[in-house]
């Protein structure tokens, strides 16, 4: 009995000593760990906008963080070599060493070769020119037997030729053969939708965009997600292809609520 008695003590003894040292290797390793990673430890993402990108280096390596210029765009409204955007956005939590990407405006408009879309549908030569970066100008219309064929694409008024360059969001006017004569199309509702939905939308159905009129309500900022509100001519009558589109936008909530009525009547 007293062996039996004595072993058991024993195991006991080196169960508590195995268990103290798992204890405390594990919370050694949770200290390390936490002091290894800087747990709770973070940096404020300045904001870097309309900083050049030495400035942008400068403010972010005495932070401690790190930046890489990811893509660039072209407006002649911002300083060139300008940031516009970055990411993790102003205000965001990271830790040191975090890498801030960043999308500088270029020093100069990059230029596209223009594809060969004379005879080419019409809808291929929207998602064409729309995929090359190009802004989408006037629909007209020309005699040719050909309906809604492209005869001719124009910048600026001059007939643009396959493979020359132009500057990348060069507005371009696309000219359709008519097919001898005049057709009406129906136009499509675009209340309640997106700015740029209602855009296509009309677009597609052969139709130009006339004035695209906000309210009060719009800013620079919320533009992009306006919503349709009225629209001239309305629905109620067939227009002629190539015909012009008024768009009223708002980012009023109680004008967006009002439209609930009309959607279910539609």
């Amino acid at each position: 009995m007293k062996k039996t008695s004595a072993k058991f003590n024993f195991f006991l003894l080196n169960l508590l000593v195995a268990l103290i040292l798992i204890c405390g290797i594990s919370t050694y390793v949770l200290y390390w760990l936490d002091d290894y990673t800087e747990h709770g430890t973070f940096i404020t993402v300045p904001s870097l906008q309309d900083f050049t990108q030495e400035e942008a280096l400068t403010i972010t390596t005495q932070m401690g963080l790190k930046i890489q210029v990811i893509d660039s765009l072209y407006d002649d409204h911002i300083k060139p070599g300008a940031i516009v955007e970055q990411y993790p956005t102003p205000g965001s939590y990271v830790k040191e060493g975090r890498i801030l990407h960043l999308t500088i405006n270029a020093c100069h408009p990059e230029k596209v070769i223009f594809p060969n879309l004379k005879n080419a549908a019409y809808r291929q030569t929207l998602q064409t020119l729309e995929s090359r970066g190009f802004q989408i100008g006037k629909i007209e219309y020309m005699p040719s037997e050909f309906r809604n064929l492209v005869l001719a694409l124009k910048h600026n008024g001059m007939d643009i030729l396959p493979n020359e360059l132009l500057v990348k969001g060069a507005t371009i006017d696309i000219i359709l053969g008519d097919g001898n004569s005049n057709t009406t199309v129906a136009v499509p509702f675009i209340l309640g939708k997106k700015l740029k939905e209602a855009i296509n939308l009309l677009r597609k159905s052969y139709l130009n965009i006339g004035e695209i009129i906000p309210d009060g309500s719009i800013t620079s900022e919320n533009r992009t997600n306006s919503i349709v509100y009225q629209q001239n001519p309305d629905t109620e009558f067939p227009i002629e292809q190539g015909s012009t589109i008024d768009i009223y936008i708002t980012s009023d909530n109680k004008k967006i609520a009002a439209l609930d009525t009309i959607l279910i009547k539609k």
